[in-house]
């Protein structure tokens, strides 16, 4: 931003004023006549980011994690640069801070300062796509009413109202795998379902995985997937989108409240089905590319809409309460990962099964986290299909997803 004259003397003599300040990212380092307000005013240092690519995994405080600007803000991330900020003026208090892998140390990212009785709040974060999420939003909002000296006004929640419940029924065309004589046959199952007892369940459908290759293939299969939920969804079944670890990105919104707020049931005595080894080696990740693990994942895929009536959680036992709640006993699970998340979430098909739920595993919208340079060394397709041909064996039937579609009823 270049402005000068009578136009920057007005931002300097507000800045001296005393009047509260709140600024976002590029503010540091907006004002080109006037780069001195990164050090004087907000006390920060800024010197160039790192490169875009890794997502930025915040941690709090901990001395600092009861002040007001952080209350009902936790696990925040960022899919933008970090910057770069150390050191900060001696009077700053770091509220957070933020790391990606290979970085030397975490960085500042949000910090307040109160110079002189002026209350001053900065964060680094606050790329385009972070004010699209409930925790920074939160951040933001707490600040502001910090900055001026005020008790924070919380507007009230929405309402979270529930479904109508759904007439017709749901025709699912299954593959499903008996064993005799110690070989195993792949068998074709018809069955008709209820609407109103059936929901399809998205399993980490991320908006970026550590993992290149994996990222390529969920963008992929979100975009396909997002049509087939939309045709459910508008036939009455349930969607419950359940992306781990992103909880707070969807924090008070009616979704994410729908599954917190079903009373909590005790679920019946889980059932003795043993876990068999799976037919792949994924021990090292599954990745193909030598990339670095970590949780590059900040909410669930844009790609994929979230619905009025939908639900958003990634607690196993929540989902049991609302599913036992509106009274669904069929569980359709799409989404990633078949060797880890599809089976091994809380959500997912071992603990459900377990519980009792009847689960679906919609095969051609998964994949696998496999490398074909590991046993037993076949292609990646081949690796999914096996896992697929694991989950029919042991666990569910499996059906295609023009299927599911051409069992919706007119």
């Amino acid at each position: 931003l270049r402005i000068a004259g009578e136009q920057l003397d007005c931002v300097k003599r507000y800045c001296r004023s005393g009047r509260p300040i709140v600024a976002i990212r590029t503010a540091s380092h907006g004002f080109q006549g006037y780069l001195a307000f990164d050090a004087e005013v907000l006390g920060g240092n800024y010197q160039g980011h790192y490169p875009e690519g890794p997502t930025t995994r915040v941690a709090f405080t901990s001395r600092k994690a009861g002040h007001p600007i952080l209350a009902g803000v936790s696990d925040l991330r960022s899919r933008y640069s970090l910057y770069k900020n150390r050191p900060l003026a001696e009077d700053v208090q770091v509220l957070a801070s933020g790391s990606i892998p290979g970085a030397e140390h975490p960085e500042p990212v949000a910090w307040m300062r109160a110079n002189e009785g002026q209350r001053v709040f900065y964060t680094s974060l606050g790329g385009v796509g972070d004010f699209e999420s409930a925790g920074f939003g939160r951040m933001v909002a707490n600040a502001l009413f910090w900055a001026a000296d005020r008790d924070v006004a919380r507007k009230p929640l929405l309402p979270v109202p529930r479904r109508t419940r759904p007439d017709g029924m749901l025709r699912l065309a299954l593959r499903t795998r008996v064993e005799k004589n110690g070989v195993w046959i792949e068998q074709a199952v018809e069955k008709e379902v209820p609407i109103a007892a059936t929901a399809i369940l998205i399993c980490d459908m991320w908006d970026k995985h550590w993992c290149r290759f994996a990222s390529e293939r969920c963008e992929a299969i979100a975009k396909r997937m997002n049509g087939v939920v939309k045709a459910a969804r508008d036939k009455g079944v349930q969607i419950i989108h359940a992306p781990s670890d992103t909880m707070s990105f969807y924090a008070d919104t009616p979704q994410r409240r729908r599954m917190q707020l079903a009373p909590e049931v005790k679920p019946p005595e889980p059932l003795d089905l043993p876990e068999r080894p799976l037919p792949i080696d994924a021990s090292d990740g599954g990745c193909p590319d030598d990339d670095v693990q970590y949780g590059a994942w900040t909410r669930q895929s844009p790609h994929i809409e979230i619905g009025a009536f939908d639900g958003i959680s990634d607690d196993g036992r929540e989902a049991y309460n609302f599913l036992y709640r509106e009274g669904i006993e069929h569980l359709i699970i799409m989404g990633v990962h078949t060797n880890m998340c599809i089976l091994g979430r809380s959500f997912a098909i071992r603990q459900m099964k377990r519980w009792g739920v009847q689960c679906y595993l919609l095969r051609d919208l998964t994949d696998t986290m496999y490398d074909p340079a590991d046993p037993p060394y076949v292609s990646h397709d081949e690796g999914t299909e096996l896992m697929v041909q694991h989950i029919e064996k042991y666990w569910c039937p499996s059906m295609l997803s023009g299927g599911l579609i051409e069992g919706l009823p007119e």
